[in-house]
């Protein structure tokens, strides 16, 4: 990319606000513009939307207004007609394809969003030759798949973050596992493209990288650049570099990269069943003092959860529904933070037509939009992606995971998905 590249930026304001609420994020779009000027000139800024229905005080929505402005961003109100669907989605893919075809020079588009619904737009633009940034809420919010549809991909949370100097960051970077995990990516890539007989040169393997991982930011990292992280891998002594013209060429440590590149932490699974480790990281992830509901009290939950809407004309609040649940049910009192986190993930999931409140965890719900089965399937895909983040070294049986889930192995070809692709 080049520094005259010129670029399109687009925001779904409905969703990008949305997604702040529930994450504790500020609403500012600063980060997002800052970095996109590392790829060329943002020519382009709209957003899309209706402010006045966003569930902020009058206050909020004229500081919006003004980042809005501030940041050069023309924004179209989008009035929503219904409490279902609103049209910005659709009004900022027309808007975009429209640019496209009539601005030939911008081959860059930045979208701003953690809809899936933007998919088929992500590929129209890639298939007429543009580059497509995504820009999404936080890590665990975002599925692999949607990531995947971009060419390069980057998280709000990290944006907004208050940069520190270099020499600073070095000490305060990502996670120690995190780190690995791209020098693993490293070792992978230079694998790949050596028992290819492709090139490794340094310009060939970091693209490659970001093609196989579109959220890859070597700023966010210890290293910082890519070739501090040549540097770090080859201090390790996983990798050698040698010069090559003004570039590198990279070579792995076969015996040692074999080593690492096979091993998945089976140190501690030797002595435990598959499906007792799964039920352990679900009950740690969730921080659950009692075992996950089974699928026949998820059931009842679902019901009983109906049951309380339906006689409810203006619904109940997120943890009073839950605490009635449980006193419904006959289920003790430790088990209701299960309830409430099964509930709580469903209405990250836009399971509930619900009205967000000053608290963020506790949102005002009026009846589920979903059925019982589509409840179940969200709710399974959202643990399938903290697994796959969390324990990425651990082994994956998707049999075992779906007869912790529903007792049989029905769910095993869904969990797989959510596991590769989500």
């Amino acid at each position: 990319m080049e520094e005259n590249d010129r670029i399109a930026l687009f925001i779904d304001i409905d969703n990008f606000v949305g997604s702040c609420l529930d994450d504790d994020l500020p609403i500012d779009l600063k980060g997002e513009i800052k970095k996109l000027t590392e790829h060329g000139r943002v020519s382009i800024r709209r957003s899309f939307g209706d402010i006045m229905k966003l569930p902020m005080p009058y206050e909020k929505k004229q500081e919006l207004r003004q980042m809005l402005q501030a940041n050069l961003v023309l924004h179209e109100d989008i009035p929503h007609y219904n409490n279902y669907k609103n049209t910005s989605d659709i009004r900022l893919a027309i808007e975009a394809l429209s640019v496209a075809y009539t601005y030939p020079d911008i081959n860059l588009f930045a979208v701003v969003a953690n809809d899936r619904d933007f998919m088929p737009l992500f590929s129209k633009l890639k298939e007429i030759g543009k580059t497509v940034i995504g820009i999404g809420s936080t890590k665990d919010s975002i599925g692999e798949l949607y990531k995947s549809a971009c060419d390069l991909f980057y998280y709000h949370e990290r944006l907004c973050e208050t940069r520190l100097p270099a020499g600073i960051k070095a000490l305060s970077g990502q996670p120690a596992d995190e780190e690995t995990e791209v020098i693993q990516l490293l070792l992978e890539t230079v694998e790949f493209n050596s028992a290819n007989a492709k090139k490794t040169l340094g310009s060939i393997i970091a693209p490659a990288m970001r093609a196989r991982k579109p959220d890859l930011d070597f700023k966010n990292y210890s290293f910082l650049t890519f070739k501090g992280l040549c540097e770090a891998a080859e201090k390790k002594g996983l990798i050698s570099t040698e010069p090559h013209g003004g570039d590198i060429n990279i070579s792995c440590n076969e015996s040692i990269v074999r080593s690492i590149l096979m091993s998945k932490k089976n140190d501690d699974l030797k002595e435990n069943n598959l499906k007792q480790v799964y039920a352990k990281f679900i009950q740690d992830v969730l921080k659950l003092k009692t075992e996950f509901p089974d699928h026949g009290k998820r059931t009842q939950i679902y019901q009983k959860m109906d049951e309380l809407l339906g006689e409810s004309s203006s619904g109940m609040p997120l943890k009073e529904l839950s605490e009635e649940i449980t006193k419904k049910l006959d289920l003790k009192n430790e088990e209701q933070p299960a309830v409430y986190k099964i509930l709580y993930t469903l209405y990250r999931a836009e399971g509930f037509l619900a009205i967000r409140s000053d608290d963020n965890y506790n949102p005002r719900i009026q009846r589920s939009i979903m059925d019982h089965n589509e409840m179940e399937l969200n709710l399974i895909r959202r643990l399938i992606r903290l697994f796959k983040k969390d324990r990425s070294g651990y082994p994956f049986n998707p049999q075992q995971w779906s007869e912790l889930f529903v007792d049989n192995t029905s769910y095993s070809r869904v969990i797989k998905f959510a596991f590769n692709y989500e």
